[in-house]
């Protein structure tokens, strides 16, 4: 949307140049993020239009607190949605304990959920407990087998040394993906925080940025730091439709 505001003007012509010189457009923005209603005041209605716009742009997944599962999975069953279901577990403190996570990630599988974001034990994590944190981790792993597991670090907390053993930890313990937030801590993902994952995991797992993910723009710059996926709530719907103007498709 071109407003009289010269200088918006001018950032949209700036970041079209960008995106189209990473051959990036609609679909492309939108197979990069999972659609989240996991605040604590998600309602169904909400999470119906999501499911609605992961359909209608094509998004790879929409995540919903637990006891949303079933409705989850029954709109995308009756409208041939092809977006993955995701759930966290031990969500957002990360502080239950390792059998209550087990317990959870049996459960949700019953709801045919693809990917699990799993809350890392914070408070191990910051207490130096760092086998207890890796145990829990593979332990959640074991339970889900094949399915995509992505461990949440809630970078906020964390200083560069304590990023980089919850990064050894999310590595060996068999996660596929490394998540920078909740979207619940006073800061998520910046460009300085996944800039540094990516030195620190290289391509033994894969970033997810979660938490101030509120523009294009913002995606763009990510994307060239490495992340491969992003974790968006309200702004999806504003994203995905400035995408949309830039290319007309």
């Amino acid at each position: 949307m071109i407003t009289g505001n010269r200088t918006y003007f001018y950032y949209i012509i700036f970041l079209q140049q960008k995106l189209l010189t990473m051959n990036i457009n609609t679909k492309t923005i939108a197979s990069l993020l999972d659609v989240s209603a996991v605040r604590a005041n998600s309602t169904q209605k909400e999470i119906q239009e999501f499911a609605e716009l992961a359909i209608k742009y094509e998004c790879k997944a929409v995540f919903v607190l637990p006891s949303f599962l079933s409705f989850l999975r029954n709109y995308r069953n009756e409208y041939n949605g092809q977006f993955l279901i995701g759930v966290p577990i031990g969500f957002p403190a990360g502080g239950t304990t390792t059998e209550m996570k087990i317990l959870e990630a049996k459960n949700y599988l019953r709801f045919d959920v693809d990917e699990f974001d799993l809350m890392i034990n914070l408070g191990f994590l910051l207490s130096g407990m760092y086998q207890e944190v890796l145990d829990d981790i593979k332990a959640v792993k074991e339970v889900i087998g094949t399915k995509t597991l992505k461990v949440i670090i809630e970078c906020h907390y964390l200083d560069n040394d304590l990023m980089k053993r919850a990064a050894d930890a999310v590595i060996n313990g068999g996660a596929e993906w490394i998540k920078t937030g909740t979207g619940w801590a006073p800061t998520g993902a910046t460009i300085e925080n996944v800039t540094y994952l990516k030195q620190i995991v290289g391509n033994a797992v894969k970033i997810k940025a979660s938490g101030g993910i509120r523009s294009l723009e913002t995606i763009q710059k990510m994307v060239e730091a490495g992340v491969e996926r992003f974790g968006v709530g309200g702004n999806a719907r504003k994203i995905l439709t400035e995408a949309e103007q830039l290319y007309n498709n």
